[in-house]
């Protein structure tokens, strides 16, 4: 958005943040070391501000910081994003005392962060962000490029690993299960460390290793050789992509849109035939919002899917929790970032679907034999369906082929030939400027998709 309408923009820092925050309860604390009092007498002090190291310092910051800015006339929108504050002509994104402004005028940003250094203390970090949570904004004409090599050097470090030869793909194609009885795991780096900087790396700017990532934190309570394995498949593919992230190539068109796979009883072969597990699915999809990834998942499925076209249907389900809601959000800020009183934003969203039973018990005004076992808990989403008999339905469910399904890189391994084109689409990478990188194809850049697949 900010490309599009040119937003400015602002991060501001809260100095000291916790200790602002007038404290609610009576708590003491002992004087500090090497402090005595005048008459040597033993005394507490009487905390009149939280402090760092408070079980409920976090909240009363937030409390604090919330009440300041509602005096300056922001609303909370507390049942969509309790963390996002908006005013009438500017935007207030918390991410406890780090904050991201933004508004239409530049005038109206400096005013509004002015007012609110009368009241708490803070600074202004940045006027154009460049860097936010460990990661760079890179903007070069109508995109803007999110990066985070530190943290990937930081991870290839961890493992030494720099010395290793690039991989063309994240994962195996064979999906990773438990190894019961596979050799130990047997590295001198943290397993649980790198795969948590590796689920920060994900979830952020590196939706093309979700998969790969999220098989891997399955194991952190007892990982053995052939996790530490995958993991380090992981960063051999970082090793060849580590200047390179998520590029937003934003469309003017006000619309979300879902890619959404399933992949069934995917571990079958992998684990053990008399574990359970053996028969999960996983579920992946990715939302995009004027043709950029915004939200995206691979995971597991809670329950045993029966079919296929029953884990696709879960997946879709699934998906629709976190779709809907961000449905609301855009509406919410649609006035407030176009500076348009009369902004018409577009209300239907279209899923991308490829199997032809979901597709079918999605669309259908009436409810299957064949799915009824599950329609409480999955069909909650059916009312918002386009369809003959609900014309006025929001989401568009459409079939695609699989070779197009960009979800489909969030449920299984994928050979190079069919990961790359989907990979460059979900990533908005260009490769025809990209010499520097071998073995992989151009898959051609995030245009402006509008189905739900």
């Amino acid at each position: 958005l900010s490309i599009v309408y040119n937003l400015h923009t602002r991060q501001v820092d809260y100095v000291n943040a916790f200790c602002q925050s007038d404290i609610n309860s009576d708590v003491f604390i002992e004087l500090p070391r090497g402090y005595r009092h005048n008459n040597d007498v033993d005394c507490v002090l009487k905390l009149n501000k939280s402090l760092y190291g408070m079980s409920d310092a976090p909240l009363m910051f937030f409390e604090h910081l919330k009440k300041n800015l509602e005096d300056l006339k922001f609303t909370q929108l507390e049942h969509i994003d309790p963390c996002l504050f908006v005013h009438a002509k500017a935007i207030c994104l918390t991410y406890v005392d780090d904050c991201l402004w933004f508004s239409v005028d530049e005038k109206t940003v400096d005013d509004l962060i002015e007012q609110m250094g009368k009241k708490m203390t803070l600074t202004v970090e940045s006027k154009d962000v460049s860097a936010f949570l460990g990661i760079q904004f890179t903007r070069k004409g109508a995109t803007i490029e999110l990066i985070q090599t530190g943290l990937i050097e930081k991870i290839i470090a961890a493992t030494n690993m720099e010395d290793c030869n690039p991989k063309t793909t994240p994962a195996d194609p064979k999906t990773l299960g438990k190894d019961k009885d596979g050799k130990p795991f047997n590295e001198n780096w943290s397993y649980a460390s790198v795969v948590g900087m590796l689920l920060y790396l994900s979830g952020n700017s590196r939706p093309d290793i979700a998969f790969a990532v999220n098989q891997c934190a399955r194991f952190t309570h007892d990982p053995k050789d052939s996790h530490a394995t995958a993991v380090k498949r992981i960063i051999k593919y970082l090793q060849g992509t580590k200047d390179r992230g998520l590029v937003f190539r934003p469309t003017k068109d006000w619309k979300l849109d879902c890619y959404v796979d399933a992949d069934f009883c995917g571990l079958w072969g992998s684990e053990d035939p008399n574990d359970p597990v053996v028969a999960k699915s996983r579920t992946g999809f990715v939302i995009m919002f004027a043709g950029c990834p915004l939200f995206w998942k691979s995971t597991l499925q809670t329950e045993t899917s029966l079919s296929t076209m029953m884990a696709e249907y879960v997946a879709l389900s699934t998906a629709m929790r976190e779709l809907l809601p961000l449905k609301r959000l855009v509406k919410a800020i649609a006035k407030i970032v176009t500076g348009d009183d009369d902004v018409k934003i577009v209300t239907k969203s279209d899923v991308f679907e490829d199997n032809n039973g979901a597709l079918t018990v999605a669309t259908l005004p009436r409810i299957t034999p064949q799915s009824k076992f599950f329609a409480v808990k999955l069909h909650f989403f059916k009312e918002h369906v386009y369809n003959d008999k609900n014309p006025q339905g929001e989401i568009h469910i459409q079939k695609i082929d699989t070779l197009d399904q960009i979800g489909d890189i969030f449920t299984k391994g994928l050979v190079q030939a069919k990961f790359d084109p989907l990979r460059d689409r979900l990533m908005g990478w260009d490769l025809s400027h990209d010499a520097h990188l071998p073995n992989v194809h151009s898959g051609g850049s995030v245009g402006d998709v509008s189905n739900v697949r």
